[in-house]
């Protein structure tokens, strides 16, 4: 047994990081100072239905350029200059012409969930490939993409029925589903340049890395990059809650339960007022659950780290008289902090606040912890008592939580949506918002449809990746209650806007007509001039597709929501 004498400076060099708020309050500067600046404005001045693109400024000398230039500001371009093709959709600008070759070429830029639709005049039906470079990932992930397939070809079929008769042209669209885009290009997503990837020497020789004209536009039903990686990457709504939700309003122009109150739908959104929840009487601690989830394992090498590798063996060797196991395990993560990944971060945080709280008798500021654990086939399993956690729990290491139903969630005053497997947490925002407290935004490399809609310091604090500024920005809240208050109004108005028959059927419109509509008048049949010319498109498609790609693995009419089929092998 190795005695510490040195346990205590140990935990204090690693622990009693302090966050001066003279710092913060300077990191905050361009932020909320004192006297009325661009940030109050916005919190004062927003309106709900701003536009669907827009892209706030990020300090103060940007607020004041950007905010004066009337309709420019839904020109502005994620994290950089260069145009994305989501750009120009919002614009209610063309994409660039493509063709089947492009669409099937797209695939090298994958390595799995990517697929091709083919609408097959003379069958009049569609067909979804599959490359045969690409991996099967797992039957959770391709039910993800064959279940989006059947989903979009009933759409294509019934919001554009002149397209696709047995007298139209062939239509060939490029498409991925799953939790982030499985791209292949893996050095550049970790590089993060702020430049597109996988430019190859004739794009460069045709315009450089700005170069689009040669993509094909690939619609992504998951969360994709936030910066312009990828500019032919268009974020669609999630498989799941979020795509279901744009079919049944699709079907019955009747807003799902997930965008409306809970009082009028079981499961739904818990607005404060609704509920009886008022600011002033909200828990003041930052609250979070959820799985413990992977963080963007294509992009970093954060971990998930275990008792036994992290603390068991340390904790076994080490007698400290002046802390208890959980603060040395607390002082070890604190050390390992920058390994971890975001939600594990949080637990770190929460663990600390807990040993702040114990020694100022006060309230613990955060309270971060995993009600599940994931399992098999992604199905999940209560963290308390997992196997898991069975070493943190056993020194009292604060990893895992009870389950929180929404209503409970609902009484904290502050919250965050805390990135899981693909960057984003999907459900979690949106949830959120709705809340009568503030959401602390989880700003990560990816982002999901929905994160367009909204701006910073108007309808969430933004936080960083790492969680560096987390504190800072709670205290920012703390000390400023009634911006704090304002923001999250915004955000619950822009909900309740969102859970209205109009509200919903602009983002339908934004999110799912105008993508398809860009796309179907960007592609390019093989003869645009002829009506008749099915032997010319099927050669091609075997010629193209049949060396490199799986036979069709699923195959749709589109005439009903659920009218596909699995087929050959996969069936």
């Amino acid at each position: 047994m190795l005695l510490l004498s040195w346990a205590g400076s140990f935990y204090h060099r690693y622990f009693f990081h302090s966050i001066q708020i003279d710092d913060a309050q300077q990191l905050l500067l361009h932020h909320q100072p004192q006297q009325p600046h661009e940030e109050e404005q916005a919190i004062q001045n927003t309106t709900i239905r701003q536009p669907a693109y827009y892209r706030p400024p990020q300090n103060a000398d940007d607020n004041q350029s950007q905010r004066s230039g009337g309709n420019e500001q839904m020109m502005i371009s994620p994290s950089s200059t260069t145009l994305t093709y989501a750009d120009l959709i919002q614009r209610s600008m063309g994409l660039p012409a493509y063709t089947m070759r492009q669409a099937i070429d797209a695939a090298n830029t994958f390595t799995a969930q990517y697929a091709i639709v083919v609408y097959d005049p003379e069958k009049d039906n569609f067909k979804g490939y599959y490359s045969q470079n690409h991996q099967w990932v797992s039957s959770v992930a391709h039910k993800k993409l064959s279940n989006t397939i059947t989903t979009l070809t009933w759409l294509l079929r019934k919001l554009f029925p002149e397209r696709f008769t047995p007298n139209s042209p062939e239509f060939v669209m490029a498409l991925s589903g799953g939790d982030y885009p499985a791209v292949r290009d893996r050095g550049c997503i970790r590089s993060n340049d702020g430049g597109p990837c996988g430019e190859g020497e004739d794009d460069k020789q045709q315009g450089g890395r700005n170069n689009n004209n040669n993509k094909a536009p690939i619609l992504h039903f998951g969360s994709v990059f936030s910066g312009p990686l990828f500019p032919n990457l268009i974020a669609m709504p999630m498989p799941g809650v979020h795509l279901n939700c744009f079919t049944d309003w699709f079907t019955s122009r009747e807003v799902c339960r997930h965008f409306l109150p809970s009082y009028l739908k079981p499961g739904g959104l818990v607005f404060g007022e609704d509920v009886g929840l008022f600011w002033d009487d909200l828990v003041p601690q930052l609250v979070w659950r959820g799985t413990d989830f992977p963080f963007l394992s294509n992009q970093n090498d954060l971990e998930q780290p275990s008792f036994e590798r992290y603390v068991g063996d340390k904790i076994d060797g080490i007698v400290d008289n002046h802390h208890p196991n959980n603060e040395v395990a607390t002082a070890i993560l604190r050390h390992e902090y920058n390994k971890l990944v975001p939600r594990w971060k949080g637990v770190v945080l929460t663990a600390e606040s807990e040993i702040e709280a114990r020694q100022t008798n006060t309230l613990p500021r955060i309270n971060i912890k995993f009600s599940h654990v994931a399992g098999d086939g992604g199905r999940k399993r209560l963290a308390k008592g997992s196997t898991e956690y069975q070493g943190w729990e056993q020194i009292g290491f604060p990893v895992a939580g009870e389950v929180m139903p929404l209503r409970e969630l609902a009484k904290y005053k502050y919250h965050i949506d805390l990135g899981g497997g693909g960057g984003t947490s999907w459900t979690g925002t949106f949830e959120k918002l709705a809340m009568p407290g503030l959401l602390f935004h989880h700003v990560t490399p990816t982002k999901d449809y929905i994160h367009d809609l909204l701006e910073p310091w108007v309808h969430y604090v933004p936080v960083r990746s790492d969680l560096e500024d987390l504190m800072q920005k709670l205290e920012w809240a703390e000390s400023h209650p009634n911006y704090a208050r304002q923001i999250s109004d915004n955000a619950t108005k822009f909900m309740r806007e969102i859970g209205t028959k109009d509200g919903f059927e602009r983002v339908f419109q934004n999110n799912m007509i105008k993508p398809l509509r860009r796309v179907i008048e960007a592609y390019t049949p093989l003869d645009p001039t002829s009506k008749k010319h099915h032997g010319a498109f099927r050669q091609e498609l075997t010629k193209t597709v049949g060396f490199n790609w799986r036979k069709p693995f699923i195959k749709c009419s589109g005439e009903t929501r659920f009218s596909c089929k699995l087929i050959g092998s996969w069936a």
